[in-house]
């Protein structure tokens, strides 16, 4: 049904379906006028100087029918202007399916060696490959927003995707990587969370105001960290990352170039619907590591148990 809905909006929203729409309306109102004015009426006109009776007929069921089409055309795409469709829409996230492929084999990789050898449990952190897991998400991440919106064709350059890790003892966001890592467009390599330059950005407030989400609809409210990007972004939402009830860090989405939701109710069943599992792939990513690095102390955590 969104799909349908979606379909009418972009055919009814054309512009050459708008200029027929508007020009006959038009047409047939200055008509009118005219006929009021003067008590000129083309029908008797085209009787008695062109067209037979039968002729004359026809041209009336034709006008006629224009007339109704431009009439209803004109309504729909009134309505869809007032209540436009969602520019995204929930596609399965079968990128998720390659980065739990990827983080298998590692958990694989584990298991083979404690099988063939003596595993120094003290060093099992080194063959923990967060960077590189954290990596594969945010680009399968990229790639499922890009599909999910099917009308409008959104470029590499027209998303910008960064991770943040949370600190806190020194209560601040340490940056962690971006998409697209080959462009330098992080400025802010650390977010104090009590540091007056940073309280209007949004993850900061999300943690001033205990909020776990955060949507900016409008660019004009966005506080903009990098002035490469501040001249193209359009929309912003972010999110806490969590596990055991502890926040572990933070995850920025911004949209450049076009504009993608309507309202903010659309911004929020985008999160949900579509970036929530990845969410889930990150916040598991940052257990594991924490997993890992209680092994560093393993020999001196065992002796004091």
């Amino acid at each position: 049904m969104k799909t349908l809905y979606s379909k009418l909006s972009v055919l009814f929203l054309n512009k050459y379906i708008k200029l027929f729409t508007d020009s006959a309306l038009l047409v047939a109102t200055g008509y009118l006028m005219l006929k009021k004015a003067f008590d000129f009426s083309i029908s008797g006109w085209l009787l008695n100087n062109v067209l037979h009776q039968s002729g004359v007929n026809l041209y009336v069921k034709i006008s006629a029918g224009i007339l109704i089409v431009s009439f209803i055309f004109k309504l729909l795409s009134i309505l869809f202007e007032q209540f436009p469709p969602a520019k995204h829409s929930v596609v399965e996230p079968e990128e998720i399916s390659d980065c739990i492929s990827v983080m298998n084999k590692e958990i694989l990789g584990h298991i083979n060696k404690c099988a063939l050898n003596p595993v120094d449990v003290t060093r099992l952190n080194e063959q923990h490959s967060f960077d590189v897991n954290m990596r594969v998400i945010t680009d399968a991440l990229a790639e499922h927003i890009r599909k999910s919106i099917k009308s409008i064709n959104i470029k590499r350059k027209d998303l910008f995707l960064s991770v943040y890790r949370y600190d806190k003892s020194e209560e601040k966001l340490v940056y962690e990587l971006h998409y697209d890592h080959k462009r330098d467009l992080v400025k802010s390599k650390e977010i104090k969370i009590n540091n007056a330059d940073f309280k209007n950005y949004e993850s900061v407030k999300c943690f001033l105001d205990g909020k776990n989400t955060s949507y900016v609809l409008n660019k004009k409210s966005y506080a903009k960290g990098n002035s490469k990007r501040s001249k193209t972004v359009q929309h912003y939402l972010g999110c806490k990352l969590e596990t055991n009830g502890h926040v572990v860090g933070f995850l920025n989405i911004e949209f450049h170039n076009n504009s993608v939701f309507s309202n903010e109710e659309s911004m929020q069943d985008f999160m949900e619907e579509s970036i929530y599992t990845f969410k889930l792939l990150y916040e598991y990513q940052y257990l594991k590591h924490d997993f890992f690095n209680k092994f560093c102390n393993f020999e001196q955590n065992w002796r004091v148990a």
